[in-house]
């Protein structure tokens, strides 16, 4: 049993989770964003509601430096609750590369062209089947201040030794590592 402070009986740190600022977390999320084609956006209604949806992400994200960009309809939902820097959350899922990441940050509309012919790909025309002619297309463009992440290199695999330890042994085992971001 642990105490408020994630400290149990013998003074081990239950929850311990890296701290990593910067250009370190930076670069974790670097990496851990390939494993993702899709996040879940997540952001609150005018009322205190909170509204959450998947969004695919654009562009390669392998060049991440704290932005990270999604086309959406200017007349959406997601843009009203996310106009003039509201504050956003990304939610990242990939079970079967056991990666996980979340980042809170602040989005803002953008209709920026040159951007929107870089990001551009023909899949996008499953929404929006005009391509960039279409009036109502626009760019969402997402400020990362921090987050967490979940992550374990080994997948599956790793979490089956994790899990294979703690039976043998009869202690909890780490099947991965985690951590806290701070841009």
């Amino acid at each position: 049993m642990a105490d408020e402070r994630g400290i149990d009986m013998a003074g081990n740190t239950v929850d311990s989770k890296d701290q990593l600022a910067g250009e370190e977390a930076v670069a974790k999320i670097r990496t851990l964003l390939p494993h993702f084609q899709s996040v879940m956006l997540v952001t609150l209604s005018d009322t205190g509601g909170v509204h959450v949806r998947p969004i695919a992400l654009q562009g390669d994200v392998t060049t991440f430096g704290g932005v990270l960009w999604f086309f959406t309809d200017e007349r959406s939902l997601k843009v009203a609750e996310s106009s003039a820097g509201a504050p956003v959350s990304l939610v990242c899922q990939n079970d079967q590369d056991s990666a996980y990441l979340h980042l809170s940050g602040t989005a803002t509309v953008v209709r920026d062209l040159p951007k929107m012919r870089e990001l551009y790909s023909p899949m996008l025309k499953t929404w929006f089947p005009e391509g960039l002619d279409d009036p109502h297309l626009t760019l969402l463009k997402f400020e990362a201040h921090g987050g967490a992440y979940w992550d374990s290199p080994g997948g599956k695999l790793q979490g089956l030794a994790a899990f294979a330890s703690a039976i043998v042994t009869g202690v909890a085992a780490k099947a991965g590592e985690s951590g806290e971001l701070h841009l």
